[in-house]
């Protein structure tokens, strides 16, 4: 597992660099199962993605766009060692605790592990905003204490996004992201119709979340039936994860 490991940590690095063209991008944070350590051969590296406020669907589609053109991106079975974009919001909208179901011991691990990988001044205020997680676990002084690996900054690529921030401001950028949320929309809306009932999609004006298998509460019976009404620790709660 150590060497898959490594291998996708390789592959984010490599590619997820690239990323930092994006214009409107605050934050890009590994989450789910690579930065669990929890990882098989057949994983995908999913991502976590904040945008700047009334950029969200601008930012979703340059992301997209960038991953397809370098061939990265999980669609479709094509899953491996892929980038899976499932979960953007906007800086306005941080607190996770509002879609979080009742006791959702998942959602706050999944918190608790992220780690940043592109962040521009907003990971504290996450953080900040999701305090409500420590209450799960039994250390709170260092709810989050995992390694930053950011990566290390291009100069050609922040000029582009620079570039592309300054063509997309003020009223063009308005249009094109009215634009690109009505189109967005529309085909998540379709997406919703066949989604099962185990699914998690929110499509708003500030999240995007597309999710098509919700394990929070598989996990969170899991847990009761353990260790029952225990506060979590990283190393027993890990011990769920396949």
């Amino acid at each position: 597992m150590q060497e898959i490991e490594t291998k996708l940590w390789a592959k984010t690095k490599r590619y997820v660099r690239f990323l930092q063209a994006v214009p409107f991008l605050k934050m890009v944070a590994v989450c789910n199962n690579l930065a669990f350590g929890k990882v098989n051969k057949k994983s995908d590296i999913d991502l976590f993605i904040v945008a700047k406020k009334n950029r969200l669907f601008i930012v979703r589609s340059f992301v997209t766009l960038f991953l397809q053109i370098l061939g990265v991106r999980r669609h479709h079975k094509n899953i491996k060692a892929r980038f899976c974009l499932s979960f953007f919001i906007d800086e306005e909208n941080l607190d996770l605790s509002k879609i979080a179901i009742k006791n959702d011991i998942y959602l706050a691990y999944w918190i608790k592990t992220m780690i940043p990988i592109i962040e521009r001044n907003v990971f504290k205020n996450f953080l900040e905003k999701n305090k409500w997680a420590e209450y799960y676990f039994e250390d709170k002084k260092e709810f989050w204490n995992n390694e930053y690996k950011i990566l290390k900054k291009s100069k050609f690529l922040n000029f582009s996004r620079k570039i592309f921030e300054i063509i997309l401001n003020r009223k063009f950028g308005d249009f094109i992201e009215k634009s690109l949320k009505k189109w967005q929309i529309k085909r998540a809306k379709k997406k919703i119709i066949y989604a099962g009932d185990k699914s998690s999609i929110i499509v708003s004006d500030h999240i995007l979340k597309f999710h098509n298998i919700d394990r929070r509460r598989e996990y969170r019976r899991l847990w009761y039936r353990k260790h029952g009404k225990d506060l979590i620790t990283d190393e027993r709660f890990s011990r769920l994860f396949p």
